[in-house]
């Protein structure tokens, strides 16, 4: 919920969104019964249902996330699955309408919204508890919201997709490496990839330093190459199918990481899933980017993720 500036004090407006609707304005009048609604959704899901779901991660803490189906998509036996996530910098990952990637629920997927260790879901504490020392922690969430899914035949390893942008795009680039036989499908969306590398520029090495390792410190490199997508690849390893996809004007995920790290994926994948790497033009990192071009770009990972599963579009 987005509170919409300052208010008069006989009534509140405000934005909300939930899973299957984007956002709508509406008003609050102490007192009143109902909620008035100012300006419907322009979009919705419809015959959907959003269930809530927990994993025990590694070190015992108990993760929340939500699942998005079609009413008619029953969970009867493992269904295609896409989880999406960031976890990082403190960033809330709100439960908000997931825009395109909603067309993966209606091709008959269950889109899986996670709460991974990082973000700032549920406080400062969170955070902590996924940065720095502890950063390994919300990729462990990751896998084990994963592996629950699995375990309750929600889905299976070979109907299993992840995507995740910015820094989320770097959680994909961790888990295909570090977890490769967890997933079919793997899209990092302007990703950074090589955590070592990025210390190179001053905006890469802020980052590192504020989130990832302190990186004048021996250990702490050598810790930071643990999860480094680029220094975890290994030659002959069967990796999923990978989209990685940049922007080629990114200042804080520059295309240079989309480009060494699928290089050197497609070098190392001892399988025959395919690697793509694509780079756009005049495209930065997202949210500045022309409406037309952002369709384009959301159809072709989507278009990836959907024939690797097998999928079909609704007509």
């Amino acid at each position: 919920m987005n509170i919409l500036g300052p208010t008069p004090a006989d009534h509140l407006p405000f934005a909300f969104s939930t899973l299957t609707s984007s956002w709508g304005t509406y008003r609050h009048r102490p007192g009143a019964p109902l909620l008035e609604t100012l300006r419907e959704p322009e979009v919705s899901l419809e015959n959907c249902v959003i269930e809530d779901g927990w994993a025990t991660s590694a070190d015992g803490t108990r993760v929340p996330y939500h699942l998005v189906r079609r009413r008619d998509v029953l969970l009867n036996r493992p269904r295609p699955a896409l989880l999406y996530g960031y976890g990082g910098f403190g960033a809330p990952w709100v439960a908000q309408y997931p825009g395109a990637t909603s067309a993966f629920v209606a091709a008959g997927g269950v889109l899986v919204h996670t709460n991974l260790r990082g973000g700032g879901e549920f406080g400062r504490d969170w955070w902590n508890d996924g940065r720095q020392q502890a950063k390994q922690n919300g990729y462990d969430d990751l896998y084990a919201i994963a592996e629950n899914l699995v375990a309750t035949r929600v889905t299976s390893p070979n109907l299993l997709a992840l995507t995740g942008g910015s820094g989320g795009g770097l959680m994909c680039g961790v888990a295909a490496t570090q977890r490769p036989n967890l997933w079919r499908v793997v899209v990092p969306r302007v990703p950074i990839l090589d955590l070592i590398g990025a210390c190179r520029d001053g905006y890469g090495r802020w980052i590192v330093d504020t989130e990832f390792a302190r990186i004048d410190d021996p250990d702490e490199v050598r810790r930071l190459a643990t999860f480094s997508p680029y220094h975890l690849l290994r030659d002959g390893v069967d990796y999923p199918a990978v989209f990685i996809e940049a922007g080629d004007t990114d200042p804080r995920c520059p295309p240079w990481h989309a480009r060494k790290f699928g290089a050197r994926l497609q070098a190392a994948t001892g399988g025959d899933a395919p690697v793509f790497i694509r780079v756009w033009s005049d495209s930065g990192h997202g949210w500045a980017t022309d409406k037309e071009i952002a369709l384009t770009q959301q159809t072709e990972s989507l278009a990836f993720m959907l024939k690797t599963l097998g999928m079909v579009p609704p007509e």
